[in-house]
C-alpha cells in the first residue's frame, strides 16, 4: 500500500483528476498540470501515473460533461428506443446546449473529434437507430445526422462561446475610439456609407414589424434565456421535420 500525499485522506484517483479539472474550467481557468497537482495536494507526477498528458486529462473531463448530457437526455425521454425519434432528437438538442452553456469554458474542446470509446460508440448507435426509424438508411441517415449535428453543435457553441465573451468583455478595457470605430483606414468611409444608406432606406427594404422583431432577439441569450432556448427548440424542430 503507498503512503497518502500529506494533507490527503484518500489516494489519488483518475475521476478525481478529470472532475478538478472540470472545476477548473467551469471557475473559468484552464488549468495547467501544476495548478492540478496543487489543488489535488500531490505532485506532478502522481498526475502523471494516471494520465499520460494534459489532452488526456482535458479529455477525460469532457467525458464528464458528455455523460451529464447523456444522464440529462434520458431523464427528459425514458427509454431513447421507445420515445418518439423527433422527441429524442429534441430532448438531445437540449441537452447538448445546456451542457456547452453550463460548462461553457470548456466547451472548445468539447468540438474536437471524439475518441472512440463505448460512449461514442452507444451515441452514435442509437442516432442510427432514431435516423432509420424516420425511414433514412446509409448515406441518407448520415446526411440527415450531418445536419442535425452541424445545427445543434454550432448553435450551442455560439451560445456558450457567447457567454464566455460577454464575461470577457464586461471586464475588458474600452478599446474603441470615440467615434465608435477602431481607426481603420479606408473601410470606415465604406462602412458609413452603407449605414447612412440602409439608414435612410430601411422603411422600403423591410418592415418595422420584421426589424424591431429581429432586433429583439439579438441578444435575447443574455436578456431572457427561456426564449433564447424556446427560440433554438423552434428552429430544432423545424429542421426535424425535414427529415420524414
Amino acid at each position: 500500500m503507498t503512503r497518502l500525499a500529506q494533507g490527503r485522506t484518500t489516494h489519488l484517483e483518475p475521476a478525481e483528476i478529470a472532475a478538478e479539472t472540470l472545476r477548473f474550467f467551469d471557475e473559468g481557468n484552464d488549468p495547467s498540470i501544476r495548478q492540478l497537482a496543487a489543488a489535488l495536494q500531490v505532485t506532478p507526477s502522481a498526475i502523471y501515473h494516471h494520465f499520460g498528458s494534459r489532452s488526456e486529462i482535458v479529455q477525460a473531463a469532457v467525458d464528464i460533461v458528455w455523460q451529464e448530457i447523456l444522464v440529462d437526455l434520458l431523464t427528459r425521454v425514458g427509454d431513447p428506443f421507445e420515445t418518439d425519434p423527433v422527441e429524442v432528437l429534441v430532448a438531445s438538442g437540449l441537452s447538448i446546449r445546456k451542457a456547452f452553456v453550463d460548462h461553457c469554458t470548456i466547451a472548445p474542446y468539447m468540438a474536437a473529434t471524439p475518441q472512440p470509446d463505448d460512449l461514442t460508440a452507444g451515441g452514435l448507435a442509437m442516432m442510427a437507430s432514431i435516423f432509420e426509424r424516420f425511414g433514412l438508411k446509409g448515406e441518407e441517415a448520415a446526411e440527415a445526422f450531418h445536419t442535425y449535428a452541424s445545427f445543434t453543435f454550432g448553435t450551442a457553441l455560439f451560445a456558450a462561446n457567447r457567454k464566455v465573451a460577454n464575461q470577457a468583455l464586461e471586464r475588458a478595457p474600452e478599446n474603441i475610439t470615440a467615434n465608435g470605430t477602431n481607426g481603420v483606414n479606408g473601410i470606415e468611409g465604406n462602412i458609413g456609407h452603407f449605414v447612412s444608406t440602409t439608414s435612410k432606406n430601411a422603411a422600403d427594404l423591410s418592415s418595422e414589424e420584421t426589424r424591431t422583431a429581429m432586433e429583439g432577439v439579438m441578444n435575447v441569450s443574455s436578456t431572457d434565456p427561456e426564449r433564447d432556448e424556446e427560440l433554438f427548440e423552434i428552429g430544432l424542430r423545424r429542421m426535424i421535420a425535414s427529415f420524414k
